[in-house]
């Protein structure tokens, strides 16, 4: 596989994740801002990591949320962000 082709299929593979992660994101603080815990600005700062806030806001959801998730993880948007950087680095680094 050449230098490119990979470095498309981490970056694609990265963006896939990082879709997945705004899904996820979405899914849990969704309800969280339906339920009237917090508003989607305060809820934003969620998706690249965990506050006390985001914590309490998470701990205040039921179990009525698809497939029974509760609780989101910023570290697959930190994952796919590395993936995307090192597809890109791989595309655009100097040829040898």
């Amino acid at each position: 596989m050449s230098r490119d082709r990979l470095g498309v299929t981490v970056s694609a593979t990265g963006l896939l994740a990082l879709l997945l992660a705004v899904a996820w994101w979405w899914l849990i603080f969704s309800r969280v801002v339906g339920n009237a815990y917090m508003t989607y600005p305060q809820a934003a700062p969620c998706l690249f990591g965990t506050s006390d806030l985001c914590a309490l806001a998470q701990a205040l959801c039921k179990n009525d949320h698809l497939l029974g998730i509760r609780r989101y993880s910023a570290e697959l948007l930190w994952a796919s962000l590395g993936l995307i950087g090192v597809g890109a680095v791989l595309v655009t680094g100097r040829r040898t």
